[in-house]
């Protein structure tokens, strides 16, 4: 695989989208609490029964306020909403990678190794699956193995039939045994993709 550096940081649009909204809604869930705090002191002057040089003087910091803080609260809540689109790319890249590899193995495919890139997340989960597929992969070449002996069984046993070394009733019922054997191994086989 190549391990180049990704161009592309929207990997995997629906999860990074998710989070990338759940940034900015706990951006502006603190920016809401953040404005009633700095805003209710100024308000609260102004519906009260305060002298009118006290309300003035709120409604001018309410003023200076709403043209300061507004366009920093946009950019903090737009910056953090796209920096969470690279922080979340380090774990939607591999997580796309492990979607790929897994669709591989599915689809018998034993020879996948999966490596990820230096900084990104997950590598504990990637290492888990790479010894899961070495173990499928034993697996199989045994039962590979299994399947060749019972074919050269199978083949004495006929030898043996035709040249009437063994009588052909038992022989045809232990026949039939061995060759339901090598079909349910065959069936399994089928499935998979070693290449030695």
């Amino acid at each position: 695989m190549n391990f180049q550096k990704r161009r592309i940081y929207f990997i995997d649009k629906k999860f990074q989208t998710k989070y990338a909204l759940l940034t900015a809604l706990l951006l502006l869930t603190y920016t809401f609490l953040f404005i009633v705090i700095i805003f209710a002191p100024y308000m609260l002057t102004l519906y009260f029964n305060y002298p009118m040089a006290e309300k003035e003087e709120a409604a001018r910091a309410i003023l200076v306020l709403h043209g300061t803080i507004w366009p920093w609260v946009a950019g903090v809540i737009i910056f953090f909403g796209v920096f969470s689109i690279f922080v979340t790319h380090k774990i939607a890249g591999p997580l796309y990678r492990l979607k790929k590899s897994l669709d591989e193995i599915a689809a018998g495919n034993l020879n996948v190794k999966i490596k990820l890139r230096k900084k990104d997340e997950l590598k504990d989960l990637a290492e888990h699956i790479n010894v899961l597929v070495e173990e499928l992969r034993t697996f199989i070449t045994t039962l590979k193995n299994n399947y060749d002996i019972l074919s050269d069984y199978i083949a004495e046993l006929e030898n043996q039939i035709s040249t009437k070394a063994i009588s052909q009733e038992s022989g045809m019922k232990l026949l039939a045994k061995v060759q339901e054997s090598k079909k349910n191994i065959e069936a399994v086989l089928e499935k998979f993709n070693i290449q030695n």
